[in-house]
């Protein structure tokens, strides 16, 4: 690149999945308590997988705690993604779900009875993106 080129937002490279660092939190005391030691690049891949199976289940459990009918129109809106985007999603949950917090605490129970059954962590089967 020469001194004259800019760059602007849209040239710049792609950075990395935002995550919820308490989420983030949550998942590396799970691996902790479970007692697996793992290598930093499989810890961060084990991290990346247990995410994103975190992040569906809690929008599962989101979608199930709407009513039925805006949950049925929820999802015929999902079923063409152009029309939704993030302030949409937000007013639909926000006027609906009142108890979020509460489904937030029943999927880390969830994810964390399914993580303590599970088997040992193998770094050769995981996904690494979402």
């Amino acid at each position: 690149m020469s001194e004259h080129d800019t760059v602007t937002p849209g040239d710049e490279a792609p950075s990395a999945p935002v995550r919820n660092p308490y989420i983030m939190n949550f998942l590396k005391a799970l691996v902790e308590k479970k007692g697996e030691k793992h290598q930093p690049e499989d810890l961060k891949k084990l991290l990346a997988d247990m995410y994103c199976l975190f992040e569906s289940m809690l929008g599962q459990n989101m979608v199930n705690a709407l009513p039925a009918g805006v949950r049925s129109q929820y999802l015929a809106m999902a079923q063409d993604l152009s029309n939704l985007n993030y302030e949409k999603i937000g007013d639909i949950f926000e006027a609906n779900v009142k108890n979020y917090e509460e489904i937030m605490k029943d999927t880390m129970k969830q994810f964390a009875d399914i993580f303590f059954k599970n088997r040992q962590f193998n770094s050769e089967i995981l996904r690494t993106e979402c």
